[in-house]
């Protein structure tokens, strides 16, 4: 089994309800499932509307690429397109942040909007 977690993110007007839906998709893709509360985070930008966050850790038989393809065709399906990011109006974003230990996206990594749900996971 490999070990992973993940930083789930949403700015879009039924942000509440991506979240609350992410985390129900993802338990039923994944095992060994824990998460952060759902907490506000700013946008990194600092100009784009306030996210809501979580991070979950889990497990999963699939490779890195077979999970991470997953996650990107979960986004797609809540209303990502590659205009999002211009607009700044992000209805899903996942990204795996840890994998089977290794810190993958040093970047958001150390992103306060990943420490706040990392820090809950790690007491």
């Amino acid at each position: 089994m490999n070990k992973l977690v993940i930083s789930i993110g949403s700015n879009s007007k039924d942000r509440e309800w991506q979240v609350e839906n992410c985390i129900k998709w993802l338990k039923s893709k994944l095992s060994g499932v824990s998460h952060s509360e759902i907490y506000n985070s700013a946008a990194s930008n600092g100009k784009d509307p306030d996210y809501l966050n979580v991070v979950m850790k889990a497990k999963c038989r699939e490779n890195f690429d077979e999970i991470n393809k997953k996650l990107k065709d979960y986004e797609s399906v809540c209303g990502r397109t590659p205009l999002s990011k211009q607009t700044g109006e992000i209805p899903m974003d996942l990204d795996i942040i840890i994998w089977n230990g290794e810190i993958v996206r040093e970047r958001d990594f150390n992103q306060e909007y990943f420490q706040t749900g990392w820090q809950q996971l790690e007491k």
